[in-house]
């Protein structure tokens, strides 16, 4: 599965010198650069990056855009400890999941793209208002997608597993772990992490982690019901490994990468890594369909201007040249986006080689509604990492625990 990327990474890396170069020695003809924050876990995600921003002063010589990077796991606490300094860069990457709780540094766009009569009709919707708080526009999507399950093709067919289709059930996923379970390997793995578990709750029970009104609502029966069996998959029916002490975040990735287990969820935007570090075939399903069907949720990113940038018209400039169809197509084909905007997508079904892709993220599609959340989501995520793995590994209870991240981060 490495393979198909070698020339593309040999390009980006090429790129990239002369990325670095532009931004030591030029200045856009005389302009300031723009800032741009982004999170990157890993160097070729950085190089993805870089390539994106050199392009994009290829296109308009007057853009030039100085990259700044960190983990995922740090950048929205930088990001929001940035916006109260009023020092935050000029374009700031946002996830729809969090972008709530960071309007009070981001200027809308909606100005903008009105002065600017910015066609916005070919970005998916729901994205679209995943990115928006308030009935505003706060960034313009470069990705979306809903939450599938990937899983090492070459487990199922050691253990003479079929592999799971569209449409199959949680009886028959429940099966499949448990097959697929031994010799310190696991069917799936389970995390408290926000995209992994929700969505497998909302299949189970159907219960979401916030009203219509946006408010916390971890303690309702059907959600301490669905978080308490999907908990047990590690701690009473052990298909998936018990989580460590510490670091919980991204612990579904690492153990999926490894080779460790059998069935993780994730996204069409993971593509990139998942081609480069799993040294086996992957292949993608449906989450499994629970009462009333399979059900799950979707999530995307894209690029916002803060409130201290000094040139947000060129700024705004910049972010519909990095979510053109051309630089989404590129983004597609190197498996780093899932483009948003729907004549690009192509590009991704093109680049992915995956049999079966189309059929699965178009049936996924078809029952994805976007993740609400609160304006504080980012101290939600992370006390469900941070007390969850007492529920993980059968020292505590999901009322318990979703009663203290309620109390907790319910009253803020």
């Amino acid at each position: 599965m490495k393979g198909p990327l070698t020339a593309v990474r040999a390009a980006v890396a090429l790129a990239l010198a002369g990325t670095l170069v532009m931004a030591c020695g030029a200045d856009g003809g005389g302009s300031k650069p723009l800032t741009w924050s982004m999170w990157a876990d890993g160097g070729e995600e950085q190089q993805v990056w870089h390539e994106l921003a050199d392009r994009v002063s290829r296109e308009d010589p007057q853009l030039t855009i100085k990259l700044e990077t960190s983990s995922f796991d740090d950048y929205f606490t930088k990001l929001g400890t940035r916006f109260d300094k009023g020092d935050a860069p000029c374009i700031v990457s946002m996830q729809s999941l969090r972008t709530a709780g960071y309007t009070r540094g981001m200027l809308p766009l909606d100005g903008l793209i009105a002065k600017n009569k910015f066609d916005v009709t070919d970005f998916d919707k729901s994205i679209m208002k995943g990115l928006s708080a308030g009935g505003k526009q706060y960034a313009l999507p470069y990705d979306f997608g809903p939450v599938i399950l990937t899983y090492n093709k070459g487990m199922f067919r050691k253990a003479g597993v079929p592999e799971p289709k569209p449409g199959w059930t949680l009886a028959q996923f429940e099966s499949v772990a448990r097959k697929l379970t031994g010799d310190r390997k696991y069917g799936f793995v389970a995390t408290p992490q926000d995209l992994w578990m929700f969505p497998m709750v909302l299949t189970k029970t159907g219960a979401q982690p916030t009203d219509a009104a946006g408010d916390l609502r971890l303690t309702t029966a059907a959600m301490t019901k669905g978080v308490q069996w999907y908990a047990d998959l590690a701690a009473k029916e052990k298909v998936a490994p018990h989580l460590p002490a510490s670091g919980a975040a991204f612990f579904g990735e690492r153990m999926f990468l490894s080779g460790d287990v059998a069935m993780s969820a994730s996204g069409p935007w993971a593509l990139l890594n998942l081609k480069n570090q799993a040294g086996f075939q992957v292949g993608l399903t449906t989450i499994p369909a629970g009462p009333d069907g399979s059900r799950t949720y979707s999530a995307g990113s894209g690029f916002g201007i803060s409130k201290s940038c000094p040139d947000p018209e060129r700024a705004f400039k910049a972010i519909t040249v990095m979510t053109a169809k051309n630089q989404l197509e590129w983004l597609g084909r190197v498996g780093r986006a899932y483009p948003s905007r729907e004549s690009a997508q192509h590009a991704w079904y093109e680049n992915a080689h995956l049999a079966g892709a189309r059929e699965v993220l178009e049936a996924a599609n078809a029952t994805s509604i976007p993740l609400r959340t609160t304006k504080n989501w980012e101290q939600v995520n992370r006390l469900l990492n941070q007390d969850g793995a007492q529920l993980f590994n059968g020292t505590g209870s999901a009322k318990q625990v979703l009663e203290q991240v309620q109390r907790q981060a319910g009253r803020d």
